[in-house]
This record gives structure tokens, C-alpha cells and sequence, in this order.
């Protein structure tokens, strides 16, 4: 018997038919974003409005996000179809580009008069803008964290810890004591919005700011 029909033999049409259709399913599985701050889950395939969203998440004026669709209005502010970010100083429709697109007047006019009909205001972000160091990075390693567990016992050293007030992570160390790898654990918490880490002003590690909820 040949291999080509040893293989043929050996897995039947049907089950090969069923494989072959999984990975269909899973190739066109939309990708989503999610944090604490997200209700519900956000369509995210885009890689550059993904690490926008790990930014905002970890922002601390940043109070939710979530996504708006085109059913939420009619007329003209019916195509404001995207992500909303509900902020302590307003409620901005999160735009996300390569570049930041020129507009005429009457464009600009047309998008603020829909924008504030909905009580929004724009937020555009190009790739310079999310790329900016330290936070690109600083971000990044956050989030590569985001499934590190952390004990119950170390959550309440930690917690304890802070209740001190905004420290480094290298003091925070010295008063939890924890068992755990420290930063690790910390990135975790942030994500889960338990913590907030200033990651705006210096490479993330020992002397970066640490702030409790």
C-alpha cells in the first residue's frame, strides 16, 4: 500500500473533514480584548488598537471602555462604530491609526458636531503616539504577566503593604516580604485593576511607583 493511501486509510474522510473545519472555525475566530475595565469583551483584531487597549486599561484616569456600534444612534453619528473610552475629564471615541489622517474644516465641523451629539470627544492615537517609550514597552511587560498567579497570602501581604502609601516596588519588597517573583505579581494585579503601576516616566522594574486601590 502506498503512504498516500495508508494515510487515506487511517483517517477517515469524515474526521479529517471535522479537523479541517475546527481550524477554519478557530482561523476566523474574532480576537477580543478584555480587562476589568471592559464590560464585555472588545473586538480587538487590529494589533495596533490592541496595545492602545492595554495602555488605557492600565491608565488610571481611564475609568471603563467599551465599544459602541452603529445601532447605539441614528443619522450621521450612526457610523461613530468603535471603542469608547469613559475617562475622569470625559467620555472619548478612541480612534486608532498608522497616521493621523488630515480632515478639512468641514470634515473636522461634521465629526465634532456627531461626537458631541453623543457626548463624546475624539481621542486619535497614530503608531508614534502608542509606540512612545517607556510605555509601549512598559505596557507590553505588563500584560505578558497578566495570567501569573498570585497567592491569596501574597494579595494580602501586598495589600497590607500598600496601605502605607504610593512606594517603589523595591520598598513594597522590603515591607510584603512576599513568596512570589514580586514584579510578576504585580504586573498581574495590574491588569486585574487591583493595583495601578506608573509605567509613563521610567523603564518598569525596582523603582517604579506602585499605588493601591
Amino acid at each position: 500500500m502506498s503512504t498516500e493511501n495508508y494515510r487515506s486509510a487511517a483517517t477517515p474522510s469524515g474526521d479529517r473533514s471535522t479537523r479541517i473545519a475546527q481550524l477554519h472555525h478557530r482561523a476566523a475566530a474574532p480576537v477580543l480584548f478584555a480587562s476589568p475595565k471592559c464590560r464585555v469583551a472588545l473586538p480587538a483584531g487590529d494589533l495596533l488598537l490592541r496595545n492602545a487597549l492595554r495602555q488605557a486599561s492600565l491608565d488610571p484616569s481611564v475609568r471603563a471602555i467599551r465599544y459602541r456600534t452603529a445601532t447605539d444612534s441614528q443619522g450621521p453619528s450612526a457610523q461613530l462604530t468603535g471603542v469608547v473610552l469613559d475617562r475622569l475629564d470625559g467620555n472619548f471615541f478612541l480612534s486608532v491609526c498608522e497616521v493621523l489622517p488630515t480632515r478639512s474644516e468641514e470634515e473636522l465641523a461634521r465629526l465634532t458636531a456627531a461626537l458631541e451629539s453623543n457626548g463624546l470627544r475624539l481621542l486619535e492615537r497614530d503608531a508614534q503616539d502608542i509606540k512612545r517609550e517607556p510605555l509601549f514597552s512598559n505596557a507590553c511587560e505588563v500584560w505578558s504577566h497578566e495570567r501569573y498567579h498570585v497567592a491569596i497570602i501574597d494579595r494580602l501581604r501586598i495589600s497590607a503593604a500598600l496601605d502605607e502609601g504610593p512606594q517603589s516596588i523595591l520598598e513594597l519588597e522590603e515591607r510584603a516580604r512576599p513568596t512570589c517573583d514580586i514584579l510578576a505579581a504585580l504586573c498581574a494585579l495590574a491588569c486585574a485593576n487591583l493595583v495601578e503601576l506608573n509605567i509613563v516616566d521610567i523603564p518598569l522594574g525596582s523603582r517604579t511607583v506602585v499605588i493601591g486601590h
